[in-house]
C-alpha cells in the first residue's frame, strides 16, 4: 500500500485542528487549509521500524513530559513507555510520520482497548512526535487518518488514554475528558486522562 500524503498545516499558533475534505481514489487526503502547504508523508508502520519508532518516542515523552510529571516518576515509567510496541507495529492501523528521509512521528489506533480485552470501543494508540518536528501537522494528520479508518469500518466512537501533557492536543481534534485514571508504568502509576470523541458519519 502506498503512503499516503496530507497537506500540512502552516506552523501558526492560531488553529492546529484539520479537518479532511476528501480522500481521494489514489489515497490522497486534502487538509483543509487557506493556504499551500509541502505535503506530509504518512505510511503504515512495519516490525522493522521498531528502533526508529523507539527513539522517536524517548525524544518526545523525555522532553514534553518533563514539568508535567516527576522525575521520580518518568525515571521509572520512560522505559516502558518508549518502546515500540510489537503488536501495534505489526497491526496494520499503526502509522509513522517521514521527513528528512526519517521517521519523525508515530501513532494509530487499535479496535480494543489498551488495557486489553475485546470490549470497548477502539483508542488511540502510542502517539509522539520528535520535538524538532512538532507543529508542522504530523500528529493531526494520524490523528484523521485512524479517526477516518475507524469510522469507514463502523466504529462510532473513539477514545484515548492521554497523558496530562497531550490533553490540549486531542481536544482539539474533538476529544472530550471522561475520567482522570491512573496507569501503571514501569511499577509506578501514571496521571493520565480518558478522553472520547463521537465518530459521527
Amino acid at each position: 500500500m502506498l503512503p499516503i500524503k496530507f497537506q500540512a498545516r502552516p506552523r501558526c499558533r492560531n488553529s492546529v485542528r484539520l479537518s479532511p475534505r476528501n480522500i481521494g481514489t489514489d489515497g490522497s487526503c486534502s487538509i483543509a487549509d487557506d493556504c499551500i502547504m509541502p505535503s506530509i508523508r504518512i505510511r503504515i508502520a512495519r516490525a522493522e521500524d521498531a528502533s526508529e519508532v523507539s527513539h522517536v518516542l524517548l525524544r518526545s515523552y523525555d522532553t514534553l513530559y518533563r514539568g508535567w510529571y516527576r522525575q521520580d516518576v518518568l525515571a521509572l515509567a520512560l522505559p516502558q513507555l518508549t518502546r515500540a510496541n510489537p503488536t501495534l507495529l505489526s497491526s496494520g492501523r499503526y502509522f509513522v510520520g517521514i521527513a528528512d528521509n526519517q521517521i519523525v512521528a508515530c501513532g494509530g489506533w487499535s479496535a480494543a482497548p489498551p488495557t486489553g480485552g475485546r470490549d470497548g470501543p477502539p483508542h488511540l494508540r502510542h502517539f509522539a512526535t520528535d520535538p524538532r518536528y512538532l507543529g508542522r501537522g504530523f500528529g493531526g494528520a494520524i490523528v484523521v487518518r485512524s479517526l477516518d479508518e475507524a469510522r469507514r469500518v463502523g466504529f462510532s466512537l473513539m477514545e484515548v488514554i492521554s497523558s496530562l501533557t497531550a490533553e490540549a492536543f486531542y481536544a482539539r481534534h474533538g476529544f472530550v475528558p471522561v475520567a482522570q485514571v491512573r496507569q501503571r508504568m514501569g511499577g509506578v502509576y501514571f496521571d493520565c486522562v480518558l478522553m472520547r470523541r463521537h465518530l459521527g458519519t
